[in-house]
């Protein structure tokens, strides 16, 4: 619990979660010029709640590696770099690197990059400029192409059973056919 982060919808976060660090207005300091300011922001945006994901996420990886909230907005690039890394890692615990109990929550790598997405996404909304440079940005894909080399062979799921008709009768004894939801799951089903 932080009041910089108060609890809001994921799709909010951006726009409310804050930093220590104030940045310069980008606009003249009137109640009307900074209303249509944060609208023309919001409306910018098509998907504020996974960015709201990826901006939880950035905040715990920063709590886990004790990040100082000076640091976080605006975030260096070794702070970004590091998040993804630690995003995008699925390490094997018997590492011993990994066994000092860090805890890991990894995702997949076009995940991690829609949450990299997310905190460039929070600096903009913010008033700070994109946090990244186009080497920066080129050294993290480099590391995410890595990862996600390394995840091929580790991610795969096991082959699911197929679906049975005895399944199928269990699922239609369930649904009410005459309601439209229930209806189109059966069709969906079938």
């Amino acid at each position: 619990p932080s009041p910089l982060r108060p609890p809001c919808k994921a799709e909010n976060r951006i726009f409310q979660w804050k930093g220590v660090n104030v940045a310069t207005p980008s606009t003249l300091q009137h109640p009307l010029l900074n209303h249509l300011a944060e609208m023309a922001s919001r409306a910018s945006l098509r998907d504020t709640g996974s960015y709201g994901a990826g901006l939880r996420k950035f905040h715990i990886f920063c709590d886990i590696f004790s990040v100082p909230e000076a640091k976080r907005l605006p975030a260096s690039f070794e702070v970004l770099h590091s998040f993804v890394l630690w995003v995008g890692s699925d390490p094997n615990p018997e590492d011993a690197l990994v066994a000092d109990g860090t805890p890991f929550e990894p995702v997949s790598i076009s995940t991690a990059r829609k949450y990299l997405a997310g905190v460039r996404a929070w600096h903009i909304a913010q008033g700070w400029p994109p946090p990244l440079a186009e080497a920066d940005t080129e050294r993290i894909n480099w590391s995410l192409r890595g990862l996600e080399t390394l995840q091929k062979g580790k991610r795969k799921r096991p082959p699911r059973p197929p679906i049975t008709l005895n399944m199928l009768k269990a699922l239609e004894a369930t649904l009410d056919l005459s309601n439209p939801f229930d209806a189109c799951v059966w069709a969906m089903a079938s």
